[in-house]
């Protein structure tokens, strides 16, 4: 996950140096509802709708590690989707390319290759499908389009937009995170193109916090997920709440959270040091609200936090498709996606391979 934030460190560094509404309560909950400015704002607590271990996971697939060889090893995985057959696609970086499983784990087939012509991928970031159609976005400013048999069938040069990742609605069209400016101060947009990469319209922009303080590799980022019937979700960290755009870019709902803010401390500075040695120390005191998070296709959301359970894992919080704040769970590693009642998760092994596991996500609710 830090690896995935240095990135978008990376990207953005250049942009750096340049009437009360009424409420009710939820029988159960704590939290409130209320109404402003025709959005519906879901306001939870810090604490939990359930204490105790009220989810638990079962683990199902282990795919990659040291112990696959051939065209089924991948060397890294950036993204993961599945398809409506629940067939597998893995998303690598280090080998321009898409690998395929089945819903058993079985490799089918991989398609893809290091370059910049058709078909060729260059640095790819991330992956979308819907029904027969697969994108693939690139960070050399480059949206890639195949079926999910792997035939290449167009790609687009997107010019001007730097996009740290993309994603497909049901309709075709294109939502990304770009890097960009919004009049003097440094941001991450959330834009709308066509499938000809045509811009729609700017859904929502996020002013990267203190930019005067320079590249900060605790720095919170926005990210965004396309949700049922074509919700857009778009996260601020800082606040911990998350927008809810309807397809036609109306902002319909917020869903907030209070939390305590986590402390930076020496430990965390360490690990950061291993990954960018010449970095220098934080000017963060403490980390944002939450991170990168995940939305079931039933509407539910997993939402890292900068809290850490007793094995140093961090935990996530879990919220209802109605936006209720419900319980926390530690996670050994990044969630990728979350369908069909299963999760899938990057992690890595002993020997530092990249991983993806599936887990049976159970509710005892």
């Amino acid at each position: 996950m830090k690896l995935r934030n240095c990135l978008f460190l990376a990207i953005l560094t250049s942009f750096i140096l340049v009437a009360q509404a009424s409420c009710q309560k939820q029988a159960g909950w704590r939290g409130e509802i209320s109404q402003e400015n025709g959005q519906t704002i879901i306001s939870n607590p810090k604490e939990p709708m359930y204490s105790g271990q009220v989810l638990s996971l079962e683990k199902e697939l282990t795919l990659g590690g040291a112990g696959t060889s051939g065209e089924a090893a991948f060397s890294s995985c950036e993204d993961v989707d599945i398809d409506e057959d629940e067939n597998i696609f893995i998303l690598s970086s280090k080998d321009a390319a898409i690998f395929v499983y089945d819903r058993s784990g079985k490799f089918m087939k991989k398609f893809g290759r290091r370059g910049q012509g058709p078909g060729e991928l260059q640095s790819p970031v991330s992956l979308s499908i819907r029904d027969d159609l697969l994108m693939v976005s690139s960070m050399d400013r480059k949206i890639s389009f195949f079926t999910r048999r792997g035939e290449f069938l167009k790609s687009f040069s997107i010019g001007q937009y730097l996009l740290l990742e993309a994603g497909l609605d049901s309709t075709g069209n294109i939502y990304g995170l770009e890097a960009g400016m919004t009049g003097d101060n440094p941001a991450v947009k959330l834009l709308k193109f066509d499938q000809e990469m045509k811009l729609k319209g700017e859904l929502a922009s996020y002013l990267i916090p203190q930019p005067q303080k320079g590249l900060d590799p605790f720095m919170g980022f926005p990210f965004f997920q396309i949700g049922p019937e074509d919700t857009v979700i778009f996260s601020r960290p800082y606040d911990y709440y998350f927008e809810y755009y309807d397809r036609n870019g109306k902002l319909f709902r917020q869903v907030r959270k209070a939390y305590k803010p986590v402390r930076i401390i020496d430990k965390d500075k360490s690990e950061m040091k291993q990954i960018l040695p010449s970095h220098p120390d934080s000017r963060f005191a403490y980390h944002p609200g939450c991170g990168r998070f995940v939305c079931s296709d039933e509407g539910w959301l997993l939402v890292q936090t900068f809290e850490k359970s007793e094995a140093g894992y961090y935990i996530f919080d879990v919220f209802d498709e109605r936006g209720r704040f419900l319980t926390g769970i530690p996670l050994p590693g990044e969630p990728k996606i979350w369908k069909k009642g299963k999760l899938y998760c990057r992690e890595e092994d002993e020997d530092g391979f990249q991983l993806l596991v599936r887990y049976w996500l159970k509710c005892k609710l």
